[in-house]
């Protein structure tokens, strides 16, 4: 691994004052902060995406807009059973927002824990980029709405990601159902409010594209982490990230590697080469995420400006990338809507079919 992946990487912070604008003195700096789980159930996901984000930052030489960066990546989870806590993922964005040469943050993974530190850095006015919190309330109150939600207390929108949003992987499981060969399907949640939000999704998908929605019917849809019953079942990413039993398909938002686009496959080549082993699905997020951070610094009328970098943000179009091409739109997502159908075996989970919201 080359030296300056951890020449950049800031372990030891300093808490100085915030406001609307990087601060700099002698050399000039930037920061850009990672909050992403590097123990756990997700840890193997967060250390991906992380790693993604300094091979991102490595290639762009380690600066933009004429400015150097550094990257301070924090650990968001806590506590005797290791797992992302919403006290770690706060303290992490108080961290960022108080550091005055902050200009960016990168992060959560979880949305649950974007839900804890997106309020902390839109106060602050930092650019949020998450690699993977792909739920619907952190862009919106609800779907169809263009309101700025509760967590972003500002007012003021600073937030987005890379990834499709969860009501993009339930339509798209719906679109599954359906070139399966399925005609009708039964819809069932967990109750949480991720399996509520997939539930709705997958139901406005079934009744726009024809696929009856029955009690009864031989084909269910698990919202969440629904009980599997061992009967046909499609189900989304969350049942990757468990180890008990699981549905026969689960689709994920993240695209599998070997799906990615000719720029995601070199990628992938690349990242393989510099951390000895094969990327996961979220490690090419991870560089996106730090790529489109470092893209809109530079595109920024003014690099150290903390609003004109977002602004930058909304502005994003036609960005060629690993991931694709792709937009983003008023709200904060991606006009991607990719994600990969799985298929689940004994052994590791199998990329199936590559799959689109719009069919």
């Amino acid at each position: 691994m080359r030296n300056r992946f951890w020449a950049s990487l800031i372990v030891a912070i300093l808490v100085v004052g915030c406001g609307g604008s990087a601060e700099q003195s002698g050399d000039a700096v930037l920061r850009v902060y990672a909050s992403l789980p590097l123990r756990g159930s997700t840890g193997a996901d967060g250390r991906d995406a992380a790693d993604g984000a300094r091979l991102a930052l490595a290639d762009a030489g380690e600066e933009a807009g004429g400015v150097a960066i550094e990257a301070v990546v924090l650990d968001d989870t806590g506590g005797p059973d290791p797992g992302w806590t919403p006290e770690r993922a706060a303290a992490n964005a108080r961290a960022a927002a108080q550091d005055s040469t902050a200009i960016a943050y990168l992060g959560d993974f979880e949305s649950g824990a974007t839900r804890a530190s997106l309020p902390v850095t839109n106060e602050a006015r930092l650019l949020h980029v998450s690699p993977a919190s792909a739920a619907v309330d952190l862009v919106a109150p609800f779907p169809g709405t263009d309101q700025v939600p509760e967590t972003q207390p500002s007012g003021q929108r600073s937030f987005g990601r890379v990834i499709p949003a969860d009501d993009v992987q339930a339509a798209a499981a719906a679109r599954w159902a359906v070139d399966l060969g399925w005609r009708a399907a039964a819809v069932e949640s967990d109750g949480t409010p991720f399996g509520r939000r997939l539930a709705d999704a997958f139901s406005i998908a079934a009744e726009r594209i024809g696929l009856d929605l029955r009690r009864d019917a031989r084909l269910a849809y698990l919202a969440g982490t629904a009980p599997v019953s061992g009967g046909e079942a499609i189900g989304s990413d969350a049942y990757l990230a468990t180890g008990g039993p699981r549905p026969a398909r689960v689709t994920s938002a993240a695209l599998d590697p070997s799906q990615l686009p000719t720029a995601g496959r070199r990628f992938a080549a690349e990242f393989e080469g510099e951390f000895g082993r094969p990327p996961g699905r979220y490690a090419a997020y991870g560089y996106e995420a730090m790529a489109l951070i470092l893209d809109s610094i530079e595109r920024a009328s003014n690099p150290l400006d903390r609003t004109a970098v977002i602004d930058a943000f909304f502005e994003t179009s036609g960005r060629d990338s690993v991931l694709g091409t792709y937009s983003i739109d008023e709200l904060g997502d991606t006009s991607l809507d990719r994600v990969t159908g799985y298929e689940l075996g004994a052994g590791r989970p199998e990329p199936a079919v590559e799959l689109s919201a719009a069919g």
